[in-house]
């Protein structure tokens, strides 16, 4: 019983603290990182022509960072570390204890 309530402690610790995991599908080709900043397009937002697509990306938060400015910048680290400049057709969805948010990766074909 006493390991129950422990487990069930240090679970709603974790959610109350707040994480951000960020996944991809790579579905082009990755480059070097890209130390600028990302541009973030919602969805219905016209995607600037010349873009090349490299990935579709997701992040989501929990707790505290059950928020959009956490999984907006889980989206972006993600699309950084692959090399894009953007993340276009983004969708999220925001609850009390979850936030998701998902896009797809791409980068200026010029760079």
């Amino acid at each position: 019983m006493k390991r129950i309530v422990l487990l069930s402690v240090l679970s709603l610790f974790t959610v109350a603290c707040g994480t951000t995991r960020t996944s991809r599908v790579v579905t082009g080709k990755e480059s070097a990182p890209y130390s600028g900043e990302v541009k973030i397009l919602m969805d219905g937002t016209p995607v600037p022509e010349g873009m090349q697509e490299v990935a579709l990306v997701q992040a989501i938060g929990h707790g505290l960072h059950a928020d959009l400015e956490h999984v907006i910048q889980g989206l972006r680290a993600e699309a950084a570390a692959l090399g894009c400049d953007a993340v276009v057709r983004v969708r999220v969805d925001q609850g009390s204890a979850q936030a998701s948010a998902n896009g797809v990766c791409m980068r200026t074909a010029s760079r």
